[in-house]
């Protein structure tokens, strides 16, 4: 028996095999219901890898923190450090293009939040999360990645 694809399942496929994340999205926006908050996930958080840039990488190793970023449906993002607190900001998602980039663009998700100094990146950040068979990621690409290079920060999600 054929199993008839919806455009969600068709655009699965296609992220899990393309694997330039930022050109896909995993769901179409009208599949999720407009309060949907895809980086709060379930009880866990998003733990830091590395940010790249064209200059030097920063990293738990470069900067002798682990970091943690745990997104509360509140709109609280809560900022760790190896573990503790270290601070809270709010932050808010929305749909957009960057400011800077010239035309055209895509509209892409964004999240808004305040970038700690330890690692810097623009407040404006688009994301992508892509769900693998080896767990989730999630990507943030600073607002002015088209014009000096930017951050592009990853997360892999650890449930609590």
């Amino acid at each position: 028996m054929l199993k008839r694809f919806t455009s969600a399942t068709f655009l699965a496929v296609i992220c899990l095999t393309n694997m330039a994340a930022l050109c896909c999205r995993p769901t179409e926006p009208g599949d999720l219901p407009a309060n949907y908050d895809v980086l709060a996930q379930d009880q866990g958080y998003w733990e830091w890898e590395r940010n790249v840039t064209e200059g030097p990488v920063v990293s738990p190793a470069t900067t002798g923190f682990s970091r943690q970023l745990v997104f509360g449906a509140d709109g609280q993002l809560t900022i760790r450090h190896s573990g503790q607190a270290h601070s809270q900001v709010s932050y808010q998602l929305s749909n957009g293009t960057f400011l800077h980039c010239g035309s055209p663009q895509l509209v892409l998700p964004l999240v808004t939040f305040t970038s700690e100094p330890q690692v810097p990146n623009n407040e404006r950040k688009s994301y992508t999360v892509e769900t693998t068979a080896t767990g989730r990621t999630l990507s943030l690409v600073g607002e002015s990645a088209c014009t000096d290079g930017g951050y592009y920060e990853s997360y892999t999600w650890h449930d609590e």
